[in-house]
């Protein structure tokens, strides 16, 4: 129950924050001669999945404070604005990064399904209650 209050309200905004700051740093920041590993559509995957949380955190941080209905597409459209925007500012301001249109159908894609499981979420929330 006790971790369940620490992701509420205040902290929940702060983690949604925090993970739009992580993925402002990772996508712009440039970690130099780490080694890596090629593991094909690993780059996409990870675009999908931190864009996918990115959406579903902002909403649940947003959704208990302010009950409007269209908010779910507010967050959803600007998080992928987001995207397009981290993409071109790897275009412009990295010399070892840059911009790709399939990093942002990933990223819009992460956004997109995200949207799809919160109104399954509230479905099945709603389907309990009554």
């Amino acid at each position: 129950m006790k971790s369940i209050k620490l992701l509420s309200g205040p902290n929940l905004v702060l983690l949604a924050l925090t993970w739009t700051l992580v993925i402002l740093i990772a996508s712009l920041v440039s970690l130099g001669n780490m080694p890596s590993v090629e593991v094909p559509g690993k780059d996409k995957t990870i675009h999908f999945i931190f864009y996918f949380v990115l959406t579903l955190l902002w909403n649940f941080a947003l959704q208990k404070k302010y009950k409007i209905w269209s908010l779910k597409f507010i967050i959803v459209i600007a998080v992928i604005i987001f995207g397009i925007i981290i993409e071109v500012l790897q275009g412009v301001l990295t010399k070892n990064r840059e911009a790709d249109i399939y990093d942002v159908m990933a990223n819009s894609a992460g956004a997109l399904i995200a949207l799809i499981v919160i109104f399954w979420l509230k479905n099945k929330t709603f389907e309990k209650k009554f």
